[in-house]
């Protein structure tokens, strides 16, 4: 595994709040108290339901819309990241196409599973959830049909590699040959977005994890992620997640589970 993240909170400050994101890994989210509503892309919105999870792959646009329960608003979520690279060459999600929610049939073993994760001692027993966790999920993938056209997996790796750098939809298009109107079109078709939004979510969802993982100052965050404006930033962070990066960071730092 290249890369392992779990994480969570308990709050009542994000009943009806919405957030759009796009991150590098495959996320699986789990709502144990509320529910969530998300959209991947431009597709359907879909729901969790209490104690649901979506699955939602690597460099995909994320909506999420949080439900506090009805009664106390308090929400309870779990997630994991991960990115697991299959021969040494191709990503999990890469490979295959998961559902966005967690069907009935799995949801229990996949409740276990985090409860293992989440009260694990030391690393090993850590390990040994995620590899059952990601036997369960390709357990009930399917390979895909499809993959992404070159040029995209192109941009999108030259994104990884130079989003700390103050870059411009004109880089990425030069980089990969192609005109920018075109390169619009590819993100557009595959993504549902354009490169500049998946740019700054993609940036966003990084400094997202950034605040509660560390403790930088929210300029220095800004700045690791090629954004060197902090009001700038601020704006954007806070279209994408509906508060200021600080109290992001106060609300998940204090609610963690």
């Amino acid at each position: 595994m290249d890369h392992i993240h779990k994480s969570g909170f308990r709050s009542a400050a994000y009943d009806g709040i919405t957030h759009v994101k796009t991150l590098p890994y495959l996320s699986i989210v789990q709502a144990v108290e509320g529910n969530y509503d998300i959209q991947l892309g431009k597709g359907a919105m879909h729901t969790t339901g209490v104690k649901g999870f979506f699955v939602a792959p690597a460099n995909m646009q994320q909506t999420i819309v949080h439900h506090g329960d009805p009664t106390s608003r308090q929400m309870t979520c779990r997630w994991i990241f991960l990115k697991v690279t299959v021969n040494n060459v191709y990503s999990l999600d890469d490979v295959y196409d998961f559902p966005v929610i967690l069907p009935d049939a799995h949801k229990e073993q996949m409740g276990r599973l985090f409860d293992r994760l989440f009260s694990a001692e030391d690393i090993f027993n850590e390990y040994v959830c995620y590899y059952e966790i990601v036997q369960l999920l390709c357990k009930i993938a399917r390979k895909k049909s499809r993959k992404f056209p070159p040029h995209l997996d192109q941009a999108l790796a030259y994104i990884t590699d130079h989003f700390r750098s103050k870059i411009a939809v004109r880089d990425i298009a030069e980089a990969v040959h192609l005109s920018e109107s075109r390169l619009f079109s590819v993100f557009k078709q595959a993504l549902g977005v354009s490169p500049i939004t998946y740019l700054n979510n993609y940036r966003l969802s990084l400094a997202a994890e950034e605040l509660v993982a560390s403790n930088k100052t929210i300029t220095e965050i800004a700045d690791a992620i090629g954004i060197d404006d902090p009001v700038y930033f601020n704006k954007l962070f806070r279209k994408s997640f509906q508060m200021s990066p600080s109290k992001y960071r106060a609300l998940h730092k204090n609610d963690n589970p």
